[in-house]
């Protein structure tokens, strides 16, 4: 089974690296053949791109939410609204991803999206803000575990 594990974020906005750094763990955690990385800064319709073609994708992003900073959020494209409008500008990630499958383009079957609350996505800066830097490892332990449980079940492993 083609898998994808999907870093979005912005290298240079602080915490906003979160979703890149997490992704790469991840997936260095569960490093099997078949499964790629990607790290990307977009969204919407040019995120959808990096996703044709797999059978399945894990997406590790942040959400800003200081007061739950390292919180982690599992979500699928359907709790992101209605993608039957036809206007392509300022889509979401899980408008995109079901607008692709309206339009039987060839959209992974499952999508896991995972959103990691952090405290700063704005400030410029390579480096994370020390409270998330000191969640990272319970972060990646999470969704790690997580995400090998999923694909356990999916595969009837």
């Amino acid at each position: 089974m083609k898998t994808l594990i999907l870093g979005l974020g912005n290298p240079i906005l602080s915490d906003d690296t979160a979703g890149l750094e997490v992704a790469r763990r991840v997936h260095s955690l569960l490093a099997r053949k078949n499964i790629d990385l990607i790290e990307a800064a977009t969204g919407g319709l040019q995120t959808l791109q990096l996703l044709l073609g797999y059978d399945r994708a894990v997406i590790i992003d942040v959400i800003p939410d200081e007061e739950h900073a390292g919180q982690v959020y599992r979500l699928t494209p359907q709790q992101f609204g209605d993608p039957s409008s036809s206007a392509t500008h300022g889509v979401g990630l899980g408008q995109a991803i079901q607008w692709g499958r309206k339009v039987g383009l060839d959209v992974p079957q499952t999508v896991t999206i995972y959103a990691i609350a952090v405290k700063d996505p704005w400030t410029f800066g390579e480096k994370l803000t020390p409270e998330m830097e000191e969640a990272l490892p319970d972060i990646v332990r999470e969704i790690g575990e997580e995400v090998a449980a999923l694909w356990a079940e999916e595969t009837g492993a």
